[in-house]
């Protein structure tokens, strides 16, 4: 603005010169001598430099300008930035106890290390490498939950540290006004921020230096952790190389090596509880649904016993399951929980499967003979054994002694089951008879292959032949108890009960399905191959299979998120299935539950369903990793197909979903529509179902309901005003009608009082007069037989007053004249 006023000013003054030489110019233009004006050169060249600087002081002005105004702002973000930086650095980093953590590790690594690293004998053991590999994997995530601190910590620092300095080194703080005062100021400004910002770099330096020194000593125990659980690895898989090669002396040779069976002891307890202490920790979540399942259980056995004693009709006996309900729930929910939890060592597989016994044992003490009571107390008692001598992490020659007297008592013990074939008629399921056998051939295996000194196959033998019977013997009375309690719900809830979730039996049935069954052989298999590290071999390709990624062009996947995909597909399906399954649907009812009241979702179960597809959609294409731009992209070009060849389809969609939120119509409402009457049974994703008075089923595409003039008895509140026309003899006193027709409605429990009933004369003829009666009754279904007795007490009241009803007649009256002919012939015979 200043240098447009000096422009201004200084072409005012110079104007009259400017015009002078204008017009001196112009009269001489025709003149032929050519001569050079040297004073408007001068004018012109002093007109350009002029401009030329005016120019150049507004390009720096507005430049200063911006600058002062991006000065303003840097000062204010660093001020920020500071502010920000000094309360993250008073929180400080922990490195003290951080450091005695790493201490803490690397010594639970040096202990978990004997007779793997150190003291390890003349041959690894599997039991040994499986208890160390678990404690050094789960101080390798811990580790690398210490890793992910330091790293968060030092990331931060080193924001904090290069938003400072990126901010100090901004190319508007280095330029300055001309002018000396503002100068001043700024240089102020300059070295205030300076010293307010100069102690937080320094201790941003200090605690960097000290956090790449801890990220130093927390990588080395990350290393060594891997390292060290590489060489497990490679002993793990010289062991599964080397099964059937001998690794100790045979029993009758003197050993090479001999440790302290107390110090192998003391090992063995340390690596236990270290990898139990570990595990707990890892999975407190899911012990948490455990224990939640266990609740569930016992709670709903509680309400079967309480209501099956209830019940008139109650058993002179009651059965394993609701004799104990806590110890039932307890077998239930431990054998099916079990499986939640990812690959348990075996201190904590042998804890729950201990639980698990005690409480069968308690159970079925009742429901058992002796004999195979005193069969399972001895496979019992032996596993127990044999799960503590696996415990013991390093052989050794009292071990193997314990070990072949082990597994000559199993062996025995089934041998004896097996041959006493008279006792095989107690057992309720002869199909325990097959474990039984593995088990002893398993035993005698193992001792035979111990005495020879293959201890780790030997090892492996004895207690997988006993958890093979265990757990056959366990689940067997798992599908026996649910079998018991489905048989009890379904005697007993034959309808549908709210308490339990709507749930019903009638469509559940009596016994358990046979996925049930597939399941339970699938988890035997499991939890019996886990004992062999073979067991490796099948998991581990397969896990490779499932998990590894697989290019197909730009997109690269897994199999494991296909098959996620396609599980989250069916578990959304499945469930919305199960919304008007287990929910109050009346389409599942019988008769006699249709007429009993409770509450029913009716037309919200549409909306449930179609949001749990919705959402199973979309967390489906989620777990694949495609974005949502391209589901987008999806969407619409299903469109483009929907408006082309599904509309009839869409359109039953949608007027689903109108149904569902306008609710003209709900399930249990009386309808009439296009000429049918009945009772909505269900509101689907296309059609609707319409139950008709004749019994038939109506179903009719929602876009044709939504279309149609649809006539709602339900709405009204069941209510339904009927209409009586009566025609009485012409003659009858009308007044006195009037009364007895009042006083005889008044009478009747099924005509409601309010609205009131209405007498009224319609129309007189020769013959009669019409009287019509408007009124209302309670139940819309009951309206054609309230009528009909209605009808009834009217005839018996009429003929009691001597009221007569009016009887359509007509008179004809003949009258015939003779004929000529006829009368003529009359005259002639009185002649």
């Amino acid at each position: 603005m200043k240098n447009l006023r000096s422009i201004i000013l200084f072409c005012a003054v110079l104007w009259p010169w400017i015009s002078l030489a204008a017009a001196h110019s112009f009269d001489t233009q025709d003149s032929t001598v050519t001569r050079v004006d040297t004073a408007r050169k001068d004018y012109v060249a002093s007109i350009e430099e002029f401009f030329r600087h005016a120019s150049l002081q507004s390009d720096n002005d507005l430049a200063l300008d911006r600058a002062l105004i991006r000065q303003g702002r840097v000062f204010e973000e660093i001020k920020v930035v500071s502010r920000q930086a000094r309360s993250f650095l008073k929180k400080g980093f922990d490195s003290v106890t951080l450091r005695t953590q790493l201490k803490e590790v690397m010594n639970w690594h040096r202990l978990a290390g004997d007779g793997v690293f150190e003291n390890r004998g003349t041959a690894h053991t599997s039991r040994n490498l499986t208890a160390t590999y678990n404690i050094l994997n789960a101080l390798q995530i811990q580790v690398l939950s210490y890793k992910k601190q330091v790293d968060d910590y030092q990331e931060q620092l080193v924001s904090y540290r290069l938003q400072i300095d990126s901010l100090s080194n901004d190319k508007s703080l280095f330029v300055f006004s001309r002018d000396s005062s503002e100068l001043s100021e700024y240089i102020k400004k300059i070295k205030l921020l300076s010293k307010a910002i100069s102690p937080i770099n320094k201790q941003l330096t200090a605690n960097i230096n000290d956090v790449q020194a801890i990220q130093d000593e927390v990588n080395l125990a990350l290393l060594t952790l891997e390292n060290s659980v590489e060489e497990i690895l490679y002993y793990q898989r010289e062991i599964a190389n080397k099964t059937f090669v001998r690794e100790f002396a045979p029993l009758w040779k003197k050993s090479e090596y001999d440790r302290s069976l107390q110090e192998i002891q003391y090992f063995s307890r340390l690596k236990a509880q270290l990898v139990l202490t570990y595990y707990v920790k890892a999975h407190l979540g899911k012990i948490a649904i455990l224990l939640l399942l266990l609740t569930v259980v016992i709670w709903y056995i509680y309400m079967l016993k309480r209501g099956v004693l209830s019940n008139s009709r109650k058993p002179k006996q009651l059965s394993m399951l609701l004799f104990s309900p806590v110890l039932s729930g307890v077998v239930i929910a431990l054998s099916a929980g079990q499986f939640i939890f990812p690959n348990p060592p075996f201190i904590f597989s042998t804890i729950i499967l201990f639980a698990t016994s005690i409480a069968l044992t308690l159970s079925f003490r009742r429901f058992i003979s002796k004999y195979w009571m005193a069969v399972w107390l001895s496979i019992f008692v032996l596993f127990l054994l044999a799960s503590l001598d696996n415990m013991v992490l390093q052989a050794s020659r009292p071990e193997r002694y314990v070990m072949m007297a082990i597994g000559l008592l199993a062996a025995l013990t089934g041998g004896i089951a097996l041959l006493n074939r008279k006792k095989h008629e107690e057992l309720q399921e002869k199909w325990i008879l097959f474990p039984i056998a593995l088990m002893s051939v398993l035993e005698m295996s193992a001792v035979l292959l111990n005495i020879f000194g293959l201890f780790n196959i030997a090892k492996a033998l004895m207690i997988a032949g006993l958890l093979n019977v265990l757990i056959a013997i366990i689940f067997l009375w798992v599908v026996r108890l649910v079998n018991e309690g489905l048989s009890y719900a379904s005697q007993l809830y034959t309808k549908q009960e709210r308490r339990l979730f709507y749930i019903n039996y009638n469509r559940v049935g009596q016994r358990a399905p046979a996925f049930f069954y597939a399941l339970l052989v699938v988890g035997w298999f499991v939890l019996f191959g886990r004992n062999f590290y073979e067991f490796r071999f099948l998991s581990e390709p397969l896990h490779d299979f499932l998990y590894d990624q697989h290019q197909l062009g730009s997109y690269s996947f897994s199999v494991i998120s296909i098959v996620v995909f396609f599980l989250i597909m069916l578990g959304a399906t499945v469930l919305s299935k199960v919304v008007s399954f287990f929910a109050a649907d009346p389409q599942w009812n019988t008769r006699e539950e249709k007429d009993d009241k409770k509450f029913h979702l009716g037309s919200w179960i549409l909306l449930v369903r179609i949001s749990i597809l919705m959402l199973g959609f979309f967390f489906a294409f989620s777990a694949v990793g495609i974005p949502l731009q391209q589901i987008t992209l999806v969407i619409s070009a299903l469109g483009v197909g929907i408006g082309f060849g599904l509309q009839t389809l869409v359109n039953n969609l949608v007027s689903g979903l109108i149904i569902a939120f306008e609710k003209p119509v709900n399930v249990d409402d009386l309808i009439e529509v296009g000429g049918q009457s009945g009772k909505v049974k269900s509101i689907g994703f296309r059609s609707s179902v319409i139950a008709t008075a004749d019994g038939a089923d109506l179903i009719m595409p929602n876009g044709d309901l939504l279309n149609s003039h649809v006539v709602n008895w339900t709405l009204g509140g069941f209510r339904k005003r009927l209409h009586i026309r009566l025609d009485v003899q012409y003659g009858t006193n009308l007044d006195q009608t009037r009364e007895l027709l009042l006083v005889l409605f008044e009478k009747q429990d099924q005509v409601l009082a309010n609205p009131a009933t209405v007498v009224q004369f319609a129309d007189v003829t020769a013959q009669s007069v019409g009287i019509d009666i408007y009124f209302w009754v309670k139940t819309l279904k009951d309206a054609s037989q309230i009528k009909s007795d209605i009808l009834v007490s009217v005839s018996a009241a009429f003929q009691e007053h001597g009221i007569r009803l009016s009887i359509s007649q007509q008179e004809i009256h003949i009258s015939q004249e003779p004929r000529v002919n006829e009368r003529a012939d009359r005259e002639d015979g009185k002649k």
